[in-house]
């Protein structure tokens, strides 16, 4: 283990916040594969909305090669390399909304995984490319019968009308949603804890859980998870 010797106050202060986020985000990482491995089958459907990299999408292939894929991306250099790596995945240039249409985008240059409708990032911490993107709202998009199930999303805040752009779809279906969401991000887009709540537990009867496994939740739960930030990445299941 790396000491605090030789640090100056502010960068242990940085470090100190940074590492338990990042062995956090490891171990939910680690916990989404294994619940890709126990709830897929080899001819599951899955969604990956925000696929990046194609990181979470690549153990959906490899968990349920026979599955019908669809994946969302809209930066346009990630989209291009997804297409390449998966022929055999639906691959949409696009964000997800409530309402289709086109929108500028924050494409963060210098971190592209906080990129998203909105630039939440200080002026001038980052390179920030705006470029304009197509939406779309999922209920749209899927084809006639389509059921997924298990969906992933991160798109830096915009969950809440990504996932209300999919209320059809989540009500016929039900399946397991592995989602982010914190404070970090979701203010940026006026959405509030009992929003996400609401849309998953109330309206599409899916009850919300911790990546360790932790829950359900109740609303009052919730709350406090997020007031504290020390959960942000969840699974809503039936």
């Amino acid at each position: 283990m790396v000491d605090d010797i030789g640090l100056g106050p502010s960068l242990r202060k940085v470090r100190r916040s940074v590492l338990p986020t990042a062995r956090r985000n490891q171990r939910d990482d680690q916990h989404l594969a294994l619940l890709l491995a126990f709830v897929l089958r080899e001819d599951s459907n899955c969604i990956d909305i925000g696929a990046h990299k194609g990181d979470v999408l690549r153990q959906m292939v490899r968990c349920a090669p026979r599955g019908r894929h669809m994946a969302f991306e809209p930066i346009p250099q990630m989209y291009d390399k997804l297409v390449t790596e998966f022929p055999m995945v639906e691959i949409r240039p696009t964000a997800l909304s409530d309402v289709p249409g086109t929108s500028s985008f924050a494409h963060v240059v210098s971190r592209p995984a906080y990129s998203g409708l909105l630039q939440r990032l200080p002026e001038g911490t980052e390179e920030v490319e705006t470029i304009t993107v197509d939406v779309e709202v999922l209920d749209d998009v899927v084809p006639p019968g389509y059921s997924p199930t298990l969906i992933k999303i991160d798109v830096e805040g915009a969950e809440y009308k990504a996932l209300k752009g999919a209320q059809r779809l989540l009500k016929a279906s039900r399946p397991y949603v592995a989602f982010e969401f914190g404070a970090g991000s979701a203010p940026h887009y006026g959405t509030t804890p009992d929003d996400i709540y609401r849309l998953l537990d109330e309206d599409s009867g899916l009850h919300i859980y911790d990546m360790d496994g932790e829950g359900p939740f109740t609303l009052a739960a919730f709350r406090e998870i997020y007031r504290t930030g020390r959960r942000f990445n969840f699974v809503a299941h039936a």
